[in-house]
């Protein structure tokens, strides 16, 4: 899902004779957080089932750091409520995501029904009445471009790939030397 925001940012920064190189000057101090954090969460499959929600949820929490402490970067309040909203309700939940199995069948995705029905996911579970926050959970539709195929997704997710959407397409426009910009640290006046 991200990766189609991604390239949405980018289209639209294109489109506003943006440029990467602009993109690629931007100062990042706490990016190197979100990489570890996803290297963390996306690294589960090493450890135990039993404890693999567990450090998914924590490699999840590291990115909301990193997030948090970029939080005068354009786009990263957006990004940084949204991770927030999925931490939260992923905490709540036991260290999983509840997916509505209505909005499932909705687009049709069987066997994400089948296999949260059978619990085939260690860091997902079938929203009930008992899960706490249902509203933050995954029950929204989203529709990949690049995969071609519909997903179940949160209110967090969207938040996420708005805000990244922002973030590439201010800093794409943002010409080498303007001074003064969210996310930039005081300058010296010339």
């Amino acid at each position: 899902m991200l990766a189609d925001f991604i390239l949405i940012g980018i289209l639209i920064g294109f489109l506003f004779k943006g440029s990467f190189r602009n993109l690629a000057q931007v100062k990042f101090p706490y990016l190197w957080l979100i990489v570890v954090g996803f290297m963390v969460k996306f690294s589960d499959f090493v450890f135990p089932a039993s404890m693999a929600h567990w450090y998914s949820t924590l490699g999840m929490g590291i990115v909301f750091l990193g997030t948090v402490l970029s939080w005068k970067l354009a786009g990263m309040k957006v990004v940084s409520m949204g991770a927030f909203l999925n931490i939260l309700v992923i905490i709540l939940n036991g260290g999983t995501m509840p997916v509505s199995v209505s909005m499932a069948e909705k687009l049709k995705l069987f066997d994400l029904i089948h296999q949260l029905k059978g619990s085939q996911f260690f860091d997902y579970r079938v929203l009930s009445s008992s899960t706490r926050l249902p509203f933050f959970s995954d029950i929204l539709p989203y529709f990949s471009f690049l995969l071609f195929r519909p997903f179940v997704v949160s209110p967090g997710d969207y938040l996420l790939g708005f805000g990244l959407i922002i973030f590439i397409i201010f800093y794409m426009r943002r010409k080498t030397g303007e001074e003064n910009l969210p996310g930039d640290r005081e300058s010296p006046k010339r």
